[in-house]
């Protein structure tokens, strides 16, 4: 099986199929696990406002373009809406240190959990609830048969059963206590999520998946200060990963810490100089900072790197414009209009580059 192809089990590191829900070496369940080396699929750059707002296009956009590998757990029930970048984007590809395996089946209710697994893998929810509740009451002490419970309780719409059997599962062993935590943040109740994060850095501060994680908890809810804290370890502890240093880097911009801010997007440029949107936010970031020609030159230089890349010439024209250039941020629009043609505001574009082309020819 080829490494992009897999995720990775959570328990005993054994890759399977994505369409796999438990593991094929150990049962361990595949909901919530980080894929290995996974490519991005390409998308469509659609258009950003002129502030270059944080979103789902922009950090794939910079792995895209980076040919790097993303990795995630993923949503097994609607997440809260999101305006920042989605938190399932990782590029973890193995379970830490800190979260070690948990225990081994016991008999009691075992063929009951086998059945349940079997039939949540095929769909059959309701019959899956129905044995795997069987299979916690002959062992309500098994905190494996509670955490799969409580993903069967999920997936079939019962997010406060989820959340309580997963509670359980975490009591009874600590280490399930992760899981629970981002079944708190799945179902909206941010501040609980947050607590359980917190008592897992109590106890292991160096944990970096935690840290992550709730970093990007803060980050999603706008507490960028904290979200900055959290996500600068899991920098130090990934320094090559672009993806969580870009989120500390808006997290820096956002929380007023602009030069600081500005080093992280130069360094991730460094590395990937066709991370189209590192190199807006740091454009966008040197506006803020008076430095509207540097600013212009950062975006020039991205434009010689990725010359068909929409968002920059987008912006291009917007820091022109800012900039008393209305005939080159004109020309600029006009550029993003016709390389993204089907952009939700390419007439809008056109029409303002219209406008600015008159404006030019009177002045």
């Amino acid at each position: 099986m080829k490494a992009r192809q897999a995720v990775v089990c959570p328990k005993c590191g054994a890759l399977n199929r994505p369409s796999w829900e438990f593991c094929a070496r150990c049962s361990e369940p595949l909901e919530g696990a980080l894929s290995a080396q996974e490519g991005v699929a390409s998308v469509e750059e659609g258009p950003v406002p002129s502030s270059v707002s944080a979103n789902v296009l922009a950090l794939a956009a910079l792995l895209a373009a980076a040919g790097l590998g993303v990795a995630g757990w993923r949503y097994a029930s609607q997440a809260p809406p999101l305006d920042a970048p989605d938190p399932s984007l990782f590029t973890v590809a193995t379970r830490p240190a800190e979260l070690p395996t948990a225990p081994p089946l016991t008999a009691a209710g075992a063929a009951d959990f086998d059945a349940g697994r079997r039939l949540m893998n095929s769909g059959d929810l309701e019959g899956a609830v129905t044995r795997l509740a069987a299979a916690v009451a002959a062992s309500p002490d098994n905190a494996e048969y509670q955490s799969v419970y409580g993903h069967a309780l999920r997936r079939s719409g019962d997010e406060e059963g989820a959340l309580a059997a997963h509670a359980e599962a975490a009591r009874l062993d600590p280490r399930l206590q992760m899981q629970y935590a981002r079944s708190l943040d799945i179902a909206g109740r941010t501040e609980e999520a947050a607590r359980e994060y917190e008592e897992i850095l109590a106890r292991s501060p160096a944990a970096t998946t935690v840290q992550m994680d709730l970093g990007r908890l803060f980050y999603r809810n706008g507490d960028y200060a904290r979200a900055a804290a959290h996500l600068q370890q899991a920098v130090e502890a990934r320094p090559d990963d672009p993806v969580v240093a870009q989120e500390f880097g808006y997290s820096l911009d956002q929380a007023g810490n602009r030069a600081q801010a500005a080093t992280v997007y130069r360094k991730i440029l460094a590395r990937v100089p066709q991370a189209v949107m590192a190199r807006g936010y740091l454009a966008e970031n040197l506006v803020e900072q008076g430095k509207k020609d540097e600013a212009l030159a950062v975006l020039q230089d991205g434009l010689k790197v990725t010359p068909s890349a929409p968002l920059l010439q987008r912006q291009m024209g917007s820091v022109l414009e800012r900039s008393g250039k209305p005939a080159e941020a004109a020309a600029a629009y006009r550029a993003y209009a016709r390389l993204a043609p089907n952009a939700a505001d390419a007439k809008e574009i056109a029409t303002r580059a219209a406008r600015l082309e008159a404006l030019g020819r009177k002045s």
